[in-house]
């Protein structure tokens, strides 16, 4: 009797990422995972499974639904419809710098976890990967030299490719496997990545310029679906929120000190900087204002959460007058 009572209230929660195995993601999250293990005394444990071994964001949600997977690491692109409103910081151009968004997650990442649990999963936190900007094998500054590019989006996020379409752009949508196939063959020429992304993937070898306006803020969602945790005592999934939640904080933290490495690592690499003009940088964010308005108005964001999110920007840039720059300035050659 006393081992049935045991067995039933242990729980491995089984969760997959993309997040290559050694890297920093899966170090720190194993750690936790271990520090919530003893901290429940064996009743919680996590297993990972990392490198895409499940399968990309799409097959792991996938998984998830029939029950294969307890919760996952994954872009937002990927569950946008089914958690309301998670894609609010992945709008084109709403931040003009990291510390804007520093400001806004403050206030916004308790809202976002508000949904997720609507939507029947615990949120364990959010992780960024950094902001994205255009590396192209081609040199481009202005919209007009982007329409010419072949430029990838990521399969199945329905978000950017509307968003690259109001651009003007004709986008390629191939899984995160092939790009650098495709980068290689010149399937495509051009991604809108982080830095910190790019640099594991190898997609810097066969890219040459870097247009240097951060064109979207790129982040993971890390939850469980709330099914999995049935059968669980409250006090264990308090600390599973709290110990794996000090987690995912440390990733957030580590990943901003490697995103502004991996800016500087491109340029080692012989990547070029390219910083349009100042009538080409309002080109971009007035039609990035447009796209804005269309996912409000298409229902990828709310309006309540849009509205929030502009009032927390205006309050941040009330006080400057100029223009904050869009990160630390890397030479350009």
């Amino acid at each position: 009797m006393a081992l049935a009572a045991t067995s039933a209230t242990t729980k491995t929660l089984r969760i997959a990422t993309a997040a290559p195995d050694g890297s920093t993601w899966m170090k720190v999250l194993r750690a936790g995972g271990a520090d919530l293990e003893a901290a429940t005394g064996g009743r919680l444990d996590i297993k990972f499974y990392p490198g895409g071994v499940r399968g990309d964001d799409h097959q792991v949600m996938r998984r998830i639904r029939v029950g294969q997977l307890d919760g996952g690491i994954v872009q937002t692109g990927t569950v946008g419809r089914l958690f309301t409103d998670v894609q609010i910081y992945n709008l084109p151009m709403v931040f003009r710098n990291l510390d804007e968004v520093d400001l806004v997650r403050q206030t916004m990442d308790p809202m976002l976890t508000e949904s997720m649990a609507t939507a029947g999963f615990v949120s364990l936190g959010i992780a960024e990967l950094g902001m994205a900007y255009p590396m192209s094998t081609k040199e481009a500054r202005s919209l007009a030299d982007a329409r010419e590019l072949k430029v990838w989006t990521p399969q199945g996020d329905e978000p950017a490719l509307r968003t690259l379409a109001a651009y003007g752009i004709s986008p390629i949508a191939l899984p995160l496997g092939e790009v650098y196939p495709g980068l290689a063959t010149n399937l495509i020429d051009t991604v809108a990545a982080p830095p910190v992304a790019v640099l594991p993937l190898l997609w810097h070898t066969k890219l040459k310029y870097v247009i240097d306006v951060p064109f979207m803020y790129v982040y993971s969602l890390v939850f469980v679906a709330a099914s999995s945790l049935a059968g669980v005592a409250d006090g264990d999934v308090v600390l599973l929120k709290r110990v794996m939640g000090e987690a995912v904080a440390e990733v957030d933290r580590r990943n901003r000190a490697d995103h502004e490495a991996a800016r500087q690592a491109l340029l080692t690499q012989g990547l070029r900087f390219l910083r349009p003009n100042d009538d080409q940088i309002e080109q971009w964010r007035d039609t990035s204002r447009r796209v804005r308005q269309a996912w409000v108005a298409e229902g990828f964001v709310s309006e309540g959460m849009h509205a929030t999110l502009v009032d927390l920007l205006r309050e941040a840039r009330s006080g400057g007058g100029s223009e904050p720059a869009a990160q630390p300035q890397v030479p350009t050659r």
